[in-house]
């Protein structure tokens, strides 16, 4: 910049070179000679350091000069929130100031895509260990903020009144737990009796998940499945004595299975079992592809000998994931073959959330394209759309899909035109014929391509009813599947889709932390209650409450549902919420005492956890520019 000197040459001339010190000039030369910049590189996400890509794609740079970091391969690296926590610092300079700042664009936007390193797999990931924080010991520690102030939103709910002397009657659900829970709560509300059917091995504290909507439910009955169907039915018939059972329902996705046998059995509305555990993943895709529609390329096994063809002449990257699972339990985006290998060997040791070991893997192409969900409620083969949604999910924290918010679609746009259909030969194809289903479909350049079929309930606790009971009139997922089960002629007086345009704008938005620590106060949470769309907010935090960045589904920070008349209304209490999000506006947190003394030695800015000299040397990394001709 100064054409030759710094303040180290000019330090020397001062006490050595008095003639050379008087010659320069008392300022440096405008303009300079060149542009440049020293960038610090900042992390927005965390893990332990498999590689570092990004430190060849910054060398690359036209304007590169040097780069210095301690990271490298077995690092860890955490989130940036001072300069001790930086990851680096790379020097930029170039004649041309539109090089230069096109290059540290380039630098920020891998910061923001977590472009410099790959990290090892986390077993703790696949465990999803916030939803024990959700759920507690002792039930629910979520908190639910309701508007009181939105008369539209009074009457809304239709209280429907069975044909039929409900109360002689009993409906079995098996497993439930989540929206399953919302669904019982319906049904008993109708009058009839309900039962609580526990598979064995389901978790204690799955038990206890229980959405706040469904505080209070009470089961007439209790029952721990038998060691075999036969003994199971009998109990039930047992325990229920005079009560007539007229429906067994998957009360969540771990009950799907005993639900259809036991439907079966006993000769009840069901699904059945001529296709064999229908929530494989695999077998869903094989079904469709049979069927002719678009399906996944993939390959499943339980020995990595079985997939390994498969995972080196595949395109990176690949979904690696359980055969069995709900949701984003242990699924993982696999960007080379070790990596593959290493997720595949902890897939195979890990329990998952839902219960039971991982039987085998699935390693599936990655979709490109938008995640929609379409909701269903059948019976004997008639398919009614509930509704259409649209993920919004965006890199955030390190992580490349994490959860925005849900989005409904209009059943006459585009995509749901094209969606609905496909979803519905996806049901025929897959034998769903009774009950709810929750369909997860890539719109990818050559059209719709299933993700999974989940022949059950819209997760997510239900929080969504609220919303959709407002966009149609007054129904939603829940209480269609009690009409689909118990209710014929209701169920057929539903619409065949949503009506379209909706009755309303609205949207849930899941709230993302760009920050953690322990929280002092929740202002953000008063600001939202405030919005003239905001129906009610769901979270788990509250002061004392320790909050991290968001990375999936289950470090998210809450979820509101917002709705209303005007969507302009909608659109700018969403965008309000966004900057509350990335100003950190949402919590006040308690100080942390170490920020405030400085104990850290400079040297560990690149080198950290070892104080010996020699080992800090070792791990500080200098990469210079040796194709810059005019630097030499």
């Amino acid at each position: 910049l100064t054409g030759g000197y710094s303040q180290v040459e000019v330090t020397v001339d001062a006490y050595l070179e008095p003639s050379e010190f008087d010659r320069l000039q008392n300022i440096p030369p405008s303009p300079f000679k060149a542009a440049g910049q020293e960038v610090i590189l900042v992390s927005y996400s965390s893990g332990k350091v498999a590689s570092a890509p990004g430190y060849e794609v910054l060398r690359a740079l036209p304007s590169f000069l040097c780069f210095e970091s301690g990271f490298q391969k077995g690092s860890e690296v955490d989130y940036t929130i001072d300069l001790i926590t930086c990851i680096g610092s790379v020097i930029l300079m170039h004649p041309n100031p539109e090089v230069l700042q096109r290059d540290i664009d380039f630098v920020r936007h891998m910061e923001k895509i977590n472009g410099f390193f790959v990290y090892e797999t986390k077993t703790e990931n696949l465990k999803r260990p916030r939803i024990m924080d959700r759920i507690g010991g002792d039930g629910p520690t979520l908190i639910r903020h309701m508007s009181n102030d939105r008369p539209e939103m009074r009457g809304m709910m239709r209280r429907k009144m069975t044909t039929v002397d409900a109360s002689k009657e009993l409906v079995i659900f098996v497993d439930p737990y989540s929206t399953g829970c919302c669904v019982a709560k319906e049904i008993k509300k109708r009058g009839y009796n309900i039962m609580a059917l526990w598979t064995n091995g389901f978790s204690e504290a799955m038990k206890k998940h229980v959405p706040l909507s469904c505080e209070g439910l009470q089961y007439n009955f209790e029952l721990e499945e038998a060691t075999s169907v036969e003994k199971t039915i009998t109990m039930i018939q047992n325990a229920a004595k005079t009560f007539r059972v007229v429906a067994v329902l998957a009360g969540g996705e771990a009950g799907v299975d005993l639900a259809d046998v036991l439907s079966e059995k006993m000769n009840l509305r069901t699904n059945g079992t001529e296709i064999p555990n229908r929530r494989d993943k695999r077998i869903q895709q094989e079904l469709i592809k049979s069927a002719g529609f678009r399906s996944v390329r993939q390959s499943a096994g339980s020995k990595f000998t079985e997939v390994e063809h498969f995972l080196k002449t595949e395109l990176y990257p690949l979904v690696l994931k359980p055969i069995e699972s709900a949701g984003s339990d242990g699924v993982k985006l696999c960007h080379n073959f070790n990596e593959a290998k290493d997720h595949f060997g902890i897939l195979m040791k890990s329990q998952m959330i839902n219960g039971g070991a991982c039987g085998a893997v699935l390693c599936q192409e990655f979709l490109r394209g938008k995640e929609y969900v379409v909701d269903h409620v059948s019976r004997d083969g008639i398919h009614k759309t509930v509704m259409v949604w649209v993920y919004d999910k965006r890199p955030a924290n390190g992580s490349q899909f994490v959860y925005f918010g849900c989005v409904p679609i209009d059943s006459q746009s585009y995509e749901a035109r094209i969606l609905i259909p496909y979803v519905r030969g996806v049901l025929d194809a897959l034998g769903v014929r009774n009950g709810p289903s929750h369909g997860e479909v890539m719109m990818t350049a050559d059209g719709p391509c299933l993700v999974e079929m989940n022949c059950r309930t819209h997760g997510g606790d239900g929080n969504w009813r609220t919303l959709c009971q407002g966009l149609t009139g007054g129904y939603s997922q829940v209480e269609a599947t009690a009409d689909a089960y118990l209710e014929k002629k209701t169920f057929f007086d539903l619409p065949d889709k949503p009506s379209s345009p909706f009755m309303a704008s609205g949207q849930e938005v899941i709230l993302v932390s760009f920050s953690r620590g322990t929280v002092k106060a929740t202002p953000g949470f008063d600001k939202m209650q405030k919005l003239q769309s905001f129906v009610y907010l769901e979270t788990g935090v509250k002061p004392g409450s320790k909050v991290e960045h968001t990375v999936d589904l289950f470090t998210c920070i809450g979820s509101v549902i917002l709705m209303h008349e005007d969507n302009g209304i909608l659109e700018k209490d969403i965008k309000f919420i966004r900057d509350l999000e990335e100003k950190n506006e949402i919590f006040e947190y308690q100080p942390k005492v170490s920020n405030l003394i400085s104990h850290v030695n400079f040297g560990d800015i690149f080198s950290r956890g070892n104080d010996d000299q020699a080992s800090q040397k070792s791990k500080h990394r200098r990469i210079m520019s040796l194709g810059r001709a005019d630097m030499f």
